[in-house]
């Protein structure tokens, strides 16, 4: 493995991280939609560099359709919400908790993957925290919507949360994810899309904040809890 102390920013496409001013201790990648490519792409980076932390960002959906956007957030809680199977009765048996990868195996804990360093670094910059629920197909209908949030609690929705805590926390580096909404979970016609205002803020954010601020002091921001 190349020793760097650096700092990784990935993003699930190149557009939400194309406004990161390019420093020498910062690289970036983009690890790709959907959280297959999401594990791939990151193990391969991370198994060939060493980082002092990796940033996890891009745009989010949000389940509350009365929450202003764009908003940032820090992800607490990821769980892959509709991995599973499908139980006897038609129910939703999720994988992780199942006989086949227990919901206390590392690094879940009750079926949720924890970030311990999220609330230091949210509570730091004033950023709300979240849970995320990680889905492999995006759905709209309301009924699908409220029975997987009855199940699964959750603020917002990405399609690689859970799979980029998987990962980091399996190659223990700390991991920060900040997500900024550009829509709410509904039908993509009940409203315009904020795309290009929350990669605005999401970007502004880790120009003034992450990029230009020493390792070190990253450190002391983040590590203090």
């Amino acid at each position: 493995m190349e020793h760097c102390l650096k700092v990784l920013i990935c993003a699930s496409t190149e557009g939400e991280i194309a406004g990161i001013k390019p420093s020498d201790t910062i690289d970036t990648l983009v690890t790709g939609v959907g959280y297959f490519s999401t594990v791939y792409n990151l193990t391969k980076r991370l198994l060939l560099h060493e980082y002092c932390f990796v940033f996890a960002v891009g745009i989010a959906g949000d389940y509350r359709l009365n929450e202003p956007l764009p908003q940032l957030y820090v992800v607490e809680n990821a769980r892959f919400a509709d991995t599973g199977f499908e139980g006897e009765n038609g129910e939703f048996v999720p994988l992780v908790g199942s006989k086949f990868l227990p919901g206390n195996q590392l690094p879940f804990s009750n079926g949720v993957i924890h970030n311990p360093i999220a609330r230091q670094f949210a509570l730091h910059y004033g950023i709300n925290l979240c849970n995320a629920n990680t889905v492999n197909q995006t759905r709209t209908e309301r009924d699908y919507i409220n029975k997987m949030l009855t199940r699964f609690p959750a603020e917002i929705e990405t399609m690689e949360s859970a799979a980029l805590h998987y990962v980091t926390q399996l190659q223990r580096v700390p991991l920060i994810e900040i997500r900024a909404t550009s829509n709410h979970v509904a039908p993509k016609s009940a409203e315009k899309w904020k795309i290009a205002e929350s990669v605005e803020v999401l970007n502004n954010f880790l120009n003034k904040n992450i990029c230009n601020t020493d390792i070190n002091d990253l450190t002391r921001i983040i590590c203090q809890y």
